[in-house]
């Protein structure tokens, strides 16, 4: 019998007041994590002029989402890394008028034991969002020097990340480490009664990042949709960890107050316009009805002139220091 999963998107009312209050009516739109495709499909019938292209690395999630969605008539789904939006967007010709993601895990990955992703269960040690990348988190585990592990652990703020990476480096030596809930176990023997769930939160969200090379892509998405986006253009972005708050906050933050060296002789021009005023967090109401949402932070900003960063970036610093100097 198949296992019926549901996912409530987070914070999606936030989501649709944001592009509602931003554009007038919205064409093309990239959702970068389709996922079981809730706010998508919040977002089409919101806009009736709208055609999405719904990314995931999840085959899995795509196939569900393009049975909820496909009827519409005016969704694309790929399957890809969103860190390739950039090609993805070129070979439709079309620039978005919005693009969203929401980094956190849909409710297929966590709830599927056999995905490996979740430490309240036991399943495969596998963690893969795309089934076809050949690295898992069993081969983390397992193979990678004690050194590496410190740094995986590491990644995510772990304070005891050198001395569980030493825990595992020699646990292993007794045996393969081949589910979640050996990793689990192992966790829970070494850490104090009171921190075991957050180190395990830790531990299994860095893996998690390094299998499926989180940050990278995230990194690459963001600069991506600066380039393919037009002014007007809308980013929104939903995440679920101070490490990726961190990364789409400065990347925002730069387009937002724009930093020079002391005394160059041009203010540059924001190219973003804060639509958030920051980080929205999900209100109480919420969470005491989806959990997942405690954790989310939601970060939008409008497109003002993509080209300023561009400049900016491309200048050459050496001369800059010298008329600077002069």
């Amino acid at each position: 019998m198949e296992q019926d999963f549901t996912h409530q998107p987070v914070m999606l009312d936030k989501c649709l007041e944001i592009l509602d209050h931003s554009l007038d009516t919205p064409r093309f739109a990239i959702d970068c994590t389709l996922g079981l495709g809730g706010h998508s499909e919040a977002f089409l019938q919101k806009f009736p002029s709208l055609f999405l292209v719904g990314i995931d690395k999840d085959q899995e999630a795509l196939e569900i989402a393009k049975k909820r969605l496909d009827k519409t008539g005016r969704i694309a789904f790929v399957h890809d890394s969103f860190a390739n939006i950039a090609s993805i967007a070129s070979s439709f010709g079309r620039s978005p008028d919005f693009i969203f993601a929401d980094l956190g895990l849909s409710s297929l990955q966590i709830d599927k034991t056999a995905r490996g992703f979740s430490y309240m269960s036991s399943g495969d040690l596998d963690m893969r969002m795309d089934s076809s990348s050949p690295l898992s988190a069993k081969e983390i585990i397992n193979f990678w020097s004690q050194e590496e592990l410190e740094r995986v652990f590491k990644s995510c703020q772990e304070p005891r990340a050198r001395y569980l990476a030493k825990v595992i480096a020699e646990e292993r030596k007794n045996g393969e480490i081949s589910t979640t809930g050996e990793l689990s176990s192992i966790l829970d023997a070494h850490t104090p009664f009171k921190e075991r769930l957050q180190t395990k939160k830790r531990v299994f969200q860095a893996v998690r990042m390094e299998v499926n090379g989180e940050k990278s892509d995230l990194e690459k998405l963001l600069t991506s949709s600066l380039k393919i986006c037009h002014p007007g253009s809308v980013i929104m972005v939903e995440s679920y960890h101070s490490g990726e708050d961190k990364i789409v906050k400065s990347f925002f933050q730069e387009g937002i107050c724009p930093k020079v060296p002391p005394k160059f002789p041009l203010e540059p021009e924001p190219y973003f316009k804060d639509l958030t005023r920051g980080a929205l967090k999900a209100g109480e109401e919420e969470t005491k009805k989806n959990s997942r949402s405690h954790s989310v932070r939601l970060r939008a900003v409008e497109v003002l002139e993509a080209s300023k960063r561009i400049k900016i970036k491309d200048y050459n610093r050496k001369s800059l220091n010298k008329k600077v100097r002069g």
